[in-house]
């Protein structure tokens, strides 16, 4: 089991589709306390700041990094034409992993925190996760090290950086050299948090993600990437703009003024390889779009492609200080996150998970139906999940910044854009659920493909996928 050709692939993704229904119901849990705050009063591990912080680590650990790290243990070997360097070092980690973050998100529950944003877990749950993300680091690049095909694709790239980048930013970001608090004095604890925090996004969510992007879509349409200087110009330029731009969360504080200023240019800047990265997938999709509606896969890739621009320029106008001032603080901002970690990074890790797990188990989607329905309750479900936050946002900026009311007198009226994305919220965990259901079902029923498959040492990587 542990040692069979792709295991330690499928093995993180099943994983990762438990994890997401059981962070998602969090997630619903915590919407439905905006409508009714009293709705599980009395129970210590469901109250607000405990689930709140359980459900972020779940679907940002559990469920998008152990999707993504099984997403890239399946694109590697079929990008070097050799087999995985160890399937049994793979599977070390998948077990590891699973553990480390389960005894975490425990530990949020039961109120054990370092209570930072996106460094909550506990010491000892760090050390765990920095030596999964060493040996993954190590398994990735002997893979690549022992590879047949010399070139280095696009999705390469992007892998090679992610696995170093992410290590050295969890150590500085969870502050490890300070077991005692995890955590910095003074306004330099918030400079370090946020830098972390945002480039959790740039240097481990988009940099691990944007290589699957650039994978499936050659492979789903048959269609070479139209322009490798288009990539070039999207790879170094997220490596040069995106690493300062967490300080924008901070322009209200007294932080450097020099850091504000890097903070929003940089911001402003990454405007150009996200123009590259979305051009070069639109002119690669030419005369390819009627497999938007064919491939399931495909279809949740462009979803997440078309939800990466929107969350880039969503992330870029906030950083305008006149823009900041009105959303700072408000539902806004948790909107525009829901929007990178929902929108962008779960849809490319869906399709990627519906391309590669029938792959690894040589048979067909168990029902295609399903994941069509799963597909149109999870946009319509997102779209007033949403709304919900960004009518709230808006309507706070404008209470408390242009008439100048005070935040408890703006709370009724809120209710009924938190009910909004409640129900949205449910229409998500239906959606998730279904995708999981439809997933499992795959490996277990594992119905014949009608194409037969060959395995990795007869295929040689196609320029086309890449």
């Amino acid at each position: 089991m542990f040692t069979r050709e792709n295991s330690a692939s499928a093995n993180f993704m099943l994983s990762a589709a438990l994890w997401l229904v059981i962070g998602v119901s969090m997630g619903l849990v915590l919407a439905l306390q905006f409508v009714f705050p009293d709705l599980f009063h009395g129970i210590s591990w469901l109250v607000f700041p405990r689930l709140r912080q359980a459900h972020t680590n779940t679907v940002m650990f559990a469920w998008l990094s152990g999707g993504m790290m099984g997403l890239w243990l399946y694109m590697v070997p079929h990008l070097t034409g050799r087999k995985l360097w160890s399937e049994q070092l793979g599977n070390l980690c998948m077990v590891l992993w699973n553990i480390a973050v389960g005894a975490g998100i425990y530990g949020l529950l039961m109120g054990q925190t370092q209570s930072r944003e996106y460094a909550e877990f506990v010491w000892i749950v760090d050390v765990g996760v920095m030596i999964v993300l060493i040996l993954n680091m190590i398994n990735i690049y002997m893979t690549i090290a022992h590879r047949v095909e010399q070139k280095l694709y696009v999705s390469l790239w992007y892998i090679i950086g992610t696995v170093i980048w992410m290590p050295m930013l969890y150590f500085i970001g969870n502050v490890m050299w300070n077991p005692a608090t995890g955590a910095l004095t003074g306004i330099d604890d918030s400079i370090f948090n946020w830098f972390y925090g945002h480039n959790v996004l740039g240097l481990w969510f988009t940099t691990g993600l944007v290589p699957v992007i650039y994978y499936l879509v050659p492979k789903e349409t048959r269609t070479p990437l139209y322009s490798h200087f288009l990539s070039l110009v999207a790879f170094w330029g997220i490596i040069f703009f995106y690493t300062g731009v967490g300080a924008h969360h901070l322009l209200w504080a007294p932080i450097p003024d020099w850091l504000k200023t890097i903070a929003v240019a940089e911001s402003i800047g990454m405007i150009l390889p996200v123009v590259a990265f979305m051009m070069n997938i639109f002119l690669t999709m030419r005369g390819n779009w009627n497999r938007f509606f064919s491939s399931i896969p495909l279809r949740y890739i462009l979803t997440g492609w078309l939800a990466y621009f929107l969350v880039s320029y969503q992330g870029s106008h906030q950083a305008l200080p006149e823009i900041n001032l009105l959303t700072h603080f408000t539902q806004y901002v948790p909107g525009h996150a829901h929007l990178a970690l929902l929108f962008f990074s779960a849809s490319v890790i869906i399709g990627g998970i519906y391309y590669m797990i029938p792959k690894i188990y040589n048979c067909r989607l168990y029902s295609h139906r399903l994941a069509n329905i799963q597909y149109m309750v999870y946009v319509v479900g997102f779209i007033f999940f949403f709304g919900g936050f960004l009518l709230t946002g808006l309507v706070q900026g404008t209470a408390w910044i242009h008439q100048g009311l005070p935040v408890w007198s703006v709370l009724p009226g809120l209710q009924p854009y938190m009910a909004l994305r409640a129900s949205g919220g449910m229409l998500l965990v239906v959606s998730f659920v279904l995708f999981t259901y439809n997933v499992l079902a795959t490996v277990w029923q594992r119905k014949p493909d009608s194409l037969p498959t060959m395995s990795l040492g007869a295929v040689k990587p196609s320029p086309a996928g890449h």
